[in-house]
């Protein structure tokens, strides 16, 4: 029953992911930008959990500003100055904390902005790929993160076929006890291969720029999924919320994306 609930769960997830992408650019931000602010409300949810009173306005305030900008500089109607006006927050963040009066500023802040940094960020570099070509005005062009999201499911649904009836290594098990070796190797074995047809599908410049991005989700997709899990561990939880049946919360469906996209951007901006 679980993997039924999951199977439907993920099938109807990545047809609004897959839908909203091709359905063109203002579909697209509508989606990945309610996504973010409920991806982010599950995290500042986990610390409060831990008695932390982050400053959930600012850190949303300063996330969807951040998104917006990225989206407007990316497809060309603002100009990179724009996005200076995010440097106001961590100022006016830290002295909000004198008034706020409440117990563990610094952690409080600390949340506040690291949540900005690891779920925002992400999410914000999404307009920089299917925007390509930055503020020259490109068309908008949803082949190359359809395909980055394609491997990324590849690779989850792989590991976990593969390390639920075959797992017997574990491959961090103070952290995630079912994560196994097999799996692991199961998904990246798995999403090497589906590379292959993505240059078919959705070309790319050099021969092996898709075996280089699965080779990136392969890698950095397990450690995504290991870092969420090593945060609710410490919190004492075991999913970041209950919206997505089988999954859990949006953070634990979204959590490879945060470790993929920042290193995918990076090697499509200096490389391809």
């Amino acid at each position: 029953m679980n993997l039924l609930q999951r199977a439907i769960t993920g099938a109807l997830f990545g047809a609004m992911v897959f839908g909203t992408i091709f359905a063109g650019s203002i579909a697209f931000l509508i989606f990945f930008l309610v996504l973010l602010i409920l991806t982010l409300l599950e995290f500042y949810k986990l610390a409060a959990t831990k008695g932390l009173h982050v400053q959930k306005f600012t850190g949303l305030l300063a996330s969807v500003l951040f998104f917006l900008l990225m989206f407007a500089y990316s497809s060309g109607y603002s100009e990179l100055r724009l996005l200076s006006v995010l440097f106001i927050f961590p100022p006016v963040a830290m002295i909000a904390e004198l008034y706020r009066k409440k117990e563990n500023p610094f952690n409080n802040l600390v949340w506040t902005f690291f949540g900005i940094v690891y779920i925002a960020v992400p999410f914000s570099l999404l307009n920089m790929i299917i925007f390509s070509g930055g503020a020259t005005g490109d068309q908008y062009n949803p082949h190359i993160l359809a395909g980055i999201f394609i491997l990324v499911m590849v690779n989850d649904t792989a590991a976990y076929l593969v390390g639920v009836p075959f797992g017997r290594h574990r491959l961090f098990e103070s952290v995630s006890p079912k994560k196994t070796w097999e799996g692991t190797i199961g998904g990246g074995l798995t999403v090497l291969a589906a590379s292959f047809f993505m240059k078919s599908i959705f070309p790319l410049p050099g021969h092996s720029s898709w075996m280089v991005i699965a080779s990136i989700i392969a890698v950095f997709g397990i450690y995504g999924d290991l870092v969420e899990s090593l945060y609710k561990r410490g919190l004492g939880v075991k999913d970041s919320g209950k919206l997505l049946p089988g999954h859990g919360g949006v953070l634990d469906r979204v959590d490879a994306w945060l470790f993929v996209i920042p290193i995918v951007w990076v090697y499509l901006c200096l490389i391809v």
